[in-house]
């Protein structure tokens, strides 16, 4: 059975840490371009995947969504998603979670979301095209699905040198000679092992296309103009980690 690289203790220990620290690209770049792409949320019924410790379903319950369902693989993650409800006062009429992989989304009981979302997740897919075709089967007539993953740019690494680099060590260019190879990346964190995939950019807006979703709004943030973060984030300036699609259902 496919198992989470966050249920090792160690592993989630330091995601949490990081999670903590108020100045992360999930703070300054990935929750504020991801909220500035939802619908009026009031009455809806959302689901994320890839939820994670549950933070963009309690924010969806705060911008008045009906019900919020969440899938994870990890069980320490929605353990502490758990806490996070019970500590903003909400109770299970208002929430579920399921620790499935996001390719299992056929096997959940709701159907008919208004909005599905997922941050961070879809570039640990091996078939995303199966997924968006479980995704549309799932969303009401004209429901949106609003996504970021880690853009191309920084999938495509292999091997070798990330940056090509001055004389003093700063970094002048982001590699790309891997770009046009799709396909499995071992990756490392925290000296834990764990896979992603790339896909070019052009893959991932054909999927969607083929799969019965028109694109809407697509967005790449940089931080090039916000000099107040340039020593926290200063590759930021030279590429987008993250990449964001904004996309409505379509009926086939």
């Amino acid at each position: 059975m496919k198992q989470s690289v966050y249920d090792n203790p160690i592993f989630f220990a330091n995601y949490l840490k990081l999670r903590e620290n108020p100045i992360s690209l999930n703070e300054i770049v990935e929750k504020p371009t991801m909220f500035s792409l939802l619908p009026d949320l009031n009455h809806k019924q959302v689901l994320d995947l890839g939820c994670g410790v549950g933070e963009h379903l309690i924010h969806y319950l705060q911008q008045g969504a009906k019900k919020v369902v969440g899938l994870d693989l990890s069980q320490s993650m929605l353990a502490q998603a758990e806490q996070g409800f019970a500590k903003n006062g909400y109770d299970q009429t208002a929430y579920r979670c399921y620790c499935l992989p996001m390719e299992h989304l056929d096997q959940i009981e709701e159907t008919h979301f208004d909005l599905v979302t997922s941050s961070f997740a879809f570039h640990y897919v091996q078939d995303l095209k199966g997924l968006l075709q479980r995704i549309h089967s799932k969303l009401a007539p004209n429901g949106m699905l609003v996504f970021s993953q880690e853009h191309p740019i920084t999938t495509c690494f292999r091997e070798g040198e990330r940056w090509v680099k001055d004389q003093n060590k700063q970094q002048i260019a982001y590699r790309l000679n891997f770009y046009r190879e799709e396909g499995l990346r071992n990756r490392n964190w925290f000296q834990q092992p764990f896979k992603t995939y790339h896909r070019t950019t052009a893959t991932i807006l054909n999927c969607l296309i083929e799969t019965g979703f028109e694109i809407s709004k697509v967005e790449e943030p940089m931080l090039a103009d916000q000099t107040e973060w340039h020593n926290e984030f200063k590759d930021l300036r030279h590429r987008p980690p993250l990449l964001f699609i904004k996309s409505v259902k379509r009926e086939r």
